[in-house]
């Protein structure tokens, strides 16, 4: 059996019901209606000639054609999208310095970047990796043009806030002992009194068993099993273990990131980043579905 020649659309439809986890929250993605999306979800299952993705009354999952799909769908609209940019961009030139937490360094936001100086062979990247707060003193300093960054009280809040999820996370072996390890960040990281002030709600003691500077190696030291850690969703790796309110660990807040810009004018370059960038950076931050977990097995809610 031969298929015919996908739409775009659909694939749009199809992606964003596999990384959402249900019609609704896709809909609201992409602006069209849970109806729409419905139609064009069963409009591409006919034109595949397969069922694409499992549905019951809690959950829906990738069936083994959905999961070639959308491997291939990603692909396909990744293309698709930087070839609309591509001829609808401006001519820039010129240099951009910007900044990044050190948890995305290696994600979906490098790859945002490294794909905007591909549009703009002309403009040459400069990248910071460093934590929030010293981004925001070189932004103050006029040291980079544009920073994704925790929201920081002592600054206005720009618009365009992003919530992302914070959660405990151990390795495989760890032992959760009374008192609990803990691995940190040290000051002024903003998780530290998060996590200081949930443990003491709980009635759990704790001490601290490892501080870094560093995102990898607290990620290191997790999966080692050397104690427990507050992580943002974009820093948890596969093989982490999330700990739930039934296993006695607090809900957290969600941290906030934005996008900052230098008190110095911005050039054509750092404004059309930050036009652009919004609504990347929400995507490349999305939480990680019930459905995508089905293609990360490892990653799992204990």
């Amino acid at each position: 059996m031969t298929i015919g020649r996908f739409n775009i659309e659909l694939l749009e439809a199809f992606v964003a019901v596999a990384e959402a986890g249900n019609v609704t929250h896709a809909g609201s993605k992409l602006n069209r209606t849970q109806p729409c999306v419905s139609t064009q979800l069963r409009r591409l299952e006919e034109r595949v000639g397969k069922p694409l993705i499992e549905r019951n009354a809690r959950t829906m999952n990738l069936t083994a054609a959905g999961r070639i799909l959308y491997q291939h769908a990603t692909d396909i609209l990744k293309s698709h999208d930087e070839a609309r940019l591509r001829l609808s961009a401006p001519e820039l030139t010129g240099t951009v310095h910007v900044g990044l937490p050190e948890w995305y360094a290696t994600g979906q936001l490098q790859s945002i970047f490294c794909n905007f100086v591909k549009i703009h062979p002309n403009v040459k990247l400069e990248m910071t990796v460093a934590d929030s707060a010293t981004l925001h003193e070189m932004l103050s300093n006029n040291e980079i043009n544009l920073a994704i960054a925790l929201v920081s009280p002592s600054r206005a809040k720009p618009g365009g806030v992003v919530e992302e999820p914070l959660h405990w996370v151990v390795g495989e072996s760890c032992s959760l002992t009374d008192p609990l390890p803990l691995i940190l960040f040290p000051e002024p990281c903003p998780f530290r009194e998060l996590v200081f002030t949930a443990l003491a709600r709980a009635g759990k003691q704790w001490y601290e068993r490892i501080t870094t500077t560093s995102v990898a190696a607290a990620q290191v030291a997790v999966l080692s099993g050397a104690g427990v850690s507050c992580l943002p969703s974009g820093a948890v790796l596969d093989g982490f273990k999330i700990l739930k309110e039934h296993n006695g660990f607090p809900s957290l807040p969600s941290t906030e990131l934005a996008i900052y810009t230098q008190s110095k004018t911005q050039s054509p370059i750092v404004d059309y980043l930050e036009i652009h960038l919004n609504d990347l950076l929400e995507n490349a931050i999305a939480p990680r579905s019930a459905l995508a977990g089905k293609m990360q097995p490892d990653l799992r809610v204990v």
